[in-house]
């Protein structure tokens, strides 16, 4: 792909030094000169990069790609040290640059290839700048301050500092787009420069800074403050300890380009993100371009936020709730106050520190707008932002590393809140008393020791741990009940399907169908508990009922009669005593047997052909007969969109893990959250308990995967909130982004 004119000049010519001093001069070609030869070994490096990259190449296309590019960087090369040059110089001058908008075409497929690629390499050159700044964002703040010193006027800034990465990244750009490469090498050359380039400007900005120093020029600059060193505050986190789970892979998560990264690498990719939304000139909290001025440092930020963070607690007693979710431009406000001390014009932040604020605040944003948090949880968290942003601020590892502290609590918290559930007593439910007591201690307790993190998270995992086993005491009895329950329904449905099946399509009398549904389905259930459906017991006891229907059917013959009467006293004998056995109601027992009586003479004087005399009888239950649980035998509901639809949530509940939790709304308006504790019947019956254990709900697989379907039940996520937050942000960040 040909990059021409991808950068064009504001101010065309050389551009005028007038008023260099001559300390800017020796600045000017140090820089320069030190700049130049990083690129040439960077070039000498580009060769065996690229060949390395045709040697694995998976195609002889692309293989013939990298070559192309290697005899166009050899070719190019002495123009590209040049233009290179150049541009450094006009930097120098004050010339500005910016980015040409992408050249018509009409082809849309081809327009959006061309969008694609440069978008792409856009973001590798801003991600360097970005990646450049923050890391050495002291290193420039004093060079700025001594520019300006030197000069005799506040002139230099992030935007017009000529040594600043974005300058120095796009006159790489500008001088690499004479080159005639495909996207992919050029890709590689400027990971090479990052490499051999960005990644050693800390030893040119300190050559630059003692430059001015040794002539005398601010020799001395405000430390920074003494509470911590740079290194603690900026050390990666301690590795997860022995029989920790290490943090899930990158490539099995939807934000897997921040997670992983390294921590400035993220950072400033995220960084990228936020200012792809920002039109130019736009007031960010570091003033508008050109504004000439130094930002606070770091520490003075941390230290304004600390005086907010101890105000929070007062601040969410007077406003009567917990919530102290500040926006971010409120918060910017109110840290510039802080800084200024209240008189005078307020303070101005840095572009980092800027950032960050943005940053957090959106992560807050998508942590409160996560449905499966109580609002009184939410509220608990949205008190940790000033902490949580200190945190930011102070180690970068927070926005890549799974396993960093910070994280590692508010997901803690998370994971625990989606089980609570609101009663309006919140302040005397233990659970929400632990989460406000943490909340509380990191309030108290953090200034700039990220171990408090880790402190709070081990003191709120023992209270977890303590609560979790008092549960699963009452958990374990509501299961064995619950499988109790489920074996005994099981039974009566399995007694009941097998005397429907033996009984066929015949309608009996109502003495007949009296004894076998009220009093002979009470020993079939008995004995199918005691000694199972493979037991001689059980076969015995279906074949009284096999007995039964025969002994009233219409004999055809002399034989069958005989039959009958032999038959009739030891089928009154065996039901009699097992009716007896399980205390069936005498009285009730006598009567029916004298109607039985009555049905075996006319069975005995009837033809085959002639019907019964009496009424046929329901087959439905009486109303003496137990009624089922209305929870273990709801009826099968009627499926809107069809049984292809139901399935798709049957599949998800079949897919939930047992501890997954589920929200119930009911008509009141009042919503429950229980946990799945087992599953019964094959998996046909869902056993729900709180989180104390108590069982809340029982219910079968069909109504509730309805239930899923017409939204009266929500299955809940309770994994990694800060995880998806900064999902979410990302993705947001893109959307917006691509929809500029």
């Amino acid at each position: 792909m040909t990059s021409d004119h991808k950068v064009v000049h504001l101010n065309h010519g050389a551009a005028a030094r007038t008023g260099e001093t001559a300390l800017q001069v020796r600045f000017r070609k140090l820089a320069n000169e030190r700049l130049l030869a990083m690129l040439r070994h960077m070039l000498d490096q580009a060769d065996d990069a690229l060949f390395e990259r045709a040697e694995k190449a998976g195609s002889n296309q692309e293989q013939q790609v990298y070559f192309e590019a290697m005899r166009e960087v050899r070719r190019g090369r002495r123009e590209l040290e040049d233009r290179f040059q150049e541009r450094l110089e006009a930097a120098h001058g004050g010339e500005a640059l910016r980015r040409q908008p992408a050249p018509e075409n009409d082809d849309p497929d081809g327009l959006s290839l061309v969008d694609d690629e440069r978008l792409e390499e856009e973001l590798a050159i801003d991600g360097m700048a970005s990646k450049a700044r923050t890391r050495h964002s002291r290193a420039l703040d004093e060079l700025c301050q001594r520019l300006n010193e030197d000069a005799g006027h506040k002139w230099a800034n992030a935007d017009t500092n000529p040594a600043d990465p974005q300058r120095i990244c796009g006159a790489l750009e500008e001088a690499a787009a004479g080159l005639d490469m495909a996207i992919q090498p050029r890709l590689i050359l400027y990971k090479l420069f990052d490499r051999y380039v960005i990644s050693e400007l800390g030893g040119l900005y300190q050559e630059l800074n003692q430059l001015f120093i040794d002539a005398g020029v601010l020799p001395t600059i405000r430390p920074r403050s003494p509470r911590t060193g740079q290194q603690s505050r900026r050390a990666p986190t301690t590795p997860p300890q022995s029989g920790q789970a290490p943090p899930r892979s990158q490539e099995s998560e939807g934000g897997a380009e921040i997670s992983g990264r390294d921590a400035e690498e993220a950072f400033a990719l995220l960084q990228n993100l936020l200012a792809a939304r920002r039109e130019p000139g736009e007031w960010s909290g570091t003033g508008y371009q050109g504004g000439g001025w130094s930002p606070a440092p770091v520490e003075d930020v941390l230290q304004a936020l600390s005086g907010l963070q101890s105000e929070a607690p007062a601040a969410a007693e007077e406003s009567g709730d917990n919530v102290v979710h500040l926006s971010p431009d409120a918060l910017k406000q109110r840290v510039r106050q802080q800084l200024s001390g209240g008189g005078g014009s307020p303070a101005h932040l840095g572009q980092a520190e800027d950032d960050t604020i943005d940053i957090v605040s959106m992560l807050f944003d998508a942590v409160l707008e996560d449905p499966n948090l109580p609002d009184s949880i939410k509220a608990l968290l949205a008190r940790l932002q000033i902490p949580v942003l200190k945190v930011a601020l102070l180690d970068r590892a927070f926005f890549s590393q799974r396993n960093h502290p910070a994280r590692r609590l508010i997901n803690e918290i998370a994971r625990a809140g989606v089980g609570w559930t609101e009663s309006g007593r919140s302040g005397t439910d233990p659970l929400y008393e632990a989460i406000e007591r943490i909340v509380t201690r990191v309030l108290d307790e953090f200034s700039d020791d990220v171990s408090v993190f880790e402190n709070a998270r081990e003191e709120f995992r023992q209270f977890l741990e303590e609560d979790r086993a008092r549960a699963r005491q009452i958990e374990e009895r509501t299961r064995q009940a619950a499988e109790g329950k489920a074996r005994v329904d099981s039974a009566r449905e399995q007694v009941d399907a097998v005397i429907r099946e033996r009984v066929g399509g015949r309608q009996l009398p109502e003495c007949a169908h009296r004894l076998l549904h009220e009093g002979w389905s009470q020993v079939l259930f008995i004995t199918l508990l005691r000694e199972g459906d493979d037991s001689e017991a059980w076969r015995k006891k279906l074949d009284v009922v096999d007995r039964l229907v025969w002994s009233l059917d219409p004999k055809p013959d002399h034989a069958a009669r005989k039959q009958l009467v032999s038959e009739i006293p030891p089928l009154l004998h065996d039901l009699r005593a097992d009716l007896n056995a399980v205390m069936f109601n005498p009285v009730e027992m006598t009567k029916l047997f004298k109607a039985l009586e009555q049905e075996h003479i006319r069975a005995l004087s009837r033809k085959q052909d002639e019907p019964a005399p009496e009424e046929p009888v329901s087959v439905q239950p009486e109303a003496g007969e137990p009624a089922p649980d209305p929870d273990a035998d709801a009826p099968e509901l009627p499926v809107a969109g069809g049984e292809d639809e139901l399935q798709a949530y049957r599949d998800r509940l079949d897919q939930a893990e047992i501890g997954t939790w589920f929200e119930f709304r009911q008509d009141s308006g009042k919503h429950l959250r229980a946990r799945l504790s087992a599953r019964l019947n094959g998996g046909d019956r869902l056993i729900f308990v709180n989180r104390a254990g108590f069982k809340l709900a029982d219910r079968r697989r069909d109504e509730l995967a309805d239930a899923l379907r017409r939204e009266t039940v929500l299955m809940l996520d309770d994994t990694m909130l800060f995880d998806k937050a900064l999902e979410s942000v990302v993705a947001n960040l893109r959307s917006m982004r691509d929809a500029r």
